[in-house]
């Protein structure tokens, strides 16, 4: 017997294929890029993915997004129903985007609200 240790992957890593987290990353990609300029509510502007669950099977995706720090006063209600209007369009872009057989049923989560930029840091990508 060697007695050289094993390094092993936890159950959750193992049992997700790559496949599933290259869809997962894709998703996330295209739902992304749609807020950034796809979307003409002005209630979702500023509004940010950040995060993208697919379920095991496929069929739901779980979206967590952040409010811009001057929609912090209203709560995300406001966000949510825009959300709610905005779900038909997003899931028919990502048909259209992506060749898949089902696209998944969409669930924003508000995961929080953006920190406040400092002066002079908006838009500092350097």
């Amino acid at each position: 017997m060697s007695s050289k240790p094993r390094r092993t992957r936890s159950s959750e890593e193992a049992s997700i294929p790559a496949r599933h987290l290259r869809l997962q990353s894709t998703l996330f990609e295209e739902v992304s890029l749609l807020f950034r300029g796809e979307l003409s509510d002005p209630l979702l502007e500023g509004v940010v993915i950040t995060t993208l669950e697919l379920s095991p099977d496929g069929r739901h995706a779980r979206i967590g997004f952040t409010l811009p720090p001057e929609r912090q006063e209203s709560g995300p209600a406001p966000v949510e129903e825009a959300l709610d209007r905005a779900m038909g369009f997003i899931r028919s872009q990502l048909a259209l985007g992506l060749n898949l057989k089902r696209v998944p049923h969409l669930r924003f989560i508000c995961v929080g609200v953006a920190p406040r930029l400092a002066p002079g840091e908006e838009g500092d990508e350097s």
